[in-house]
């Protein structure tokens, strides 16, 4: 266990690395200028020269990538040229909002697509099966960002529901404790500001969620059906154990092992900051800051953004695989 977890971290560390070695090369050779995306096209060229020297542009690569990791190693992200202020402080204020907005869609993600595949794996080939079927293919052919408009549209403009953003008005923010208000809106018992952003959080929620939906029914069913026709599950049906003593004492718990991977994948995606759904939305996340960061050409901001991203999937999928040993005792760490 231990030498297995020591070689993932090797791993990680040398994935974290190439993916921000090939994020700097990226910026080196797309020709565009920060200090044009920043100073706009009136700027001088004299005004240009003291922007890329102020921010170090004017250097060559070599010298600020290896300063990046200098700084990198003294737990230093660098500044943001947009906001002019620390990177790893602008992702401490987005950050929470994203893993809000990702847990979220996980647990609907979760809460509905494993129930869909077992009464999809169970009624196999009869119409609940059909049915189930075709709305998890809606699922995962539709793209989020068409179906958050079409929930802005009905929900917000048709019905005056709640529109996009992460609360209707500074008035509805909780105390800031941790950072996502949900949470923070119940330690302080503020019920009316608790209310307000789970209204807020749902539309994207589920326009994410309905993607993740999709394919945790798909893989849950095809994973009940293979573990169905297993001997034991079969034995378990012989000794006259009923249906759902069969599925949860037997079928479930097995079952459920290729489901976490597909979970682990797509929570450590949302955790990256889904850019579409949080543009739309007008949610103040991780994928947001780095949507508007692009657009900038905030070299340090995006990549201090990837670093994270890179760290948080990594780190979820390494999750992911020590669950396995606990949810099937017969799965052993490689040495």
């Amino acid at each position: 266990m231990v030498k297995w977890l020591i070689k993932r971290i090797f791993l990680l560390v040398f994935v974290v690395w190439g993916i921000t070695t090939l994020t700097f090369i990226i910026f080196a050779v797309v020709p565009r200028n920060p200090a044009l995306a920043m100073s706009g096209s009136q700027a001088t060229p004299e005004q240009l020269q003291k922007f890329n020297e102020r921010w170090g542009l004017d250097r060559p690569m070599w010298k600020r990538y290896t300063e990046f990791y200098v700084y990198l190693s003294k737990g230093d992200l660098g500044t943001s040229i947009r906001t002019e202020r620390p990177v790893s402080t602008e992702i401490k204020n987005f950050f929470p909002a994203t893993f809000e907005l990702a847990t979220t869609s996980i647990i609907i993600s979760f809460i509905i697509g494993v129930p869909l595949g077992i009464i999809s794996a169970i009624k196999r080939n009869k119409w609940p099966d059909q049915l189930t079927r075709f709305f998890s293919l809606i699922g995962v052919s539709l793209p989020n960002f068409w179906l958050g408009l079409i929930l802005i549209l009905v929900v917000y403009y048709l019905l005056g529901g709640v529109g996009p953003g992460r609360i209707t008005s500074a008035a509805y923010e909780p105390a800031r404790i941790t950072g996502l208000y949900l949470l923070d809106s119940l330690l302080a018992g503020n019920w009316r500001s608790f209310v307000d952003s789970l209204k807020h959080i749902m539309l994207p929620s589920i326009a994410l969620g309905v993607f993740g939906m999709g394919v945790v029914t798909r893989m849950m069913r095809s994973s009940m059906i293979d573990i169905l026709g297993k001997d034991y599950v079969k034995a378990a049906q012989a000794r006259g154990l009923s249906q759902f003593k069969v599925i949860t004492g037997h079928a479930l718990r097995n079952s459920l092992t290729p489901v976490l991977t597909t979970l682990g994948v797509l929570y450590g995606a949302y955790l990256g900051g889904v850019i579409v759904i949080e543009v739309v939305f007008a949610w103040p996340g991780l994928g947001n800051f780095a949507y508007t960061s692009i657009l900038k050409s905030d070299h340090p901001a995006i990549l201090g953004t990837v670093l994270v991203i890179v760290i948080l999937y990594s780190a979820v999928n390494l999750i992911i695989d020590i669950l396995y040993r606990f949810i099937d005792p017969r799965i052993k760490f490689e040495q």
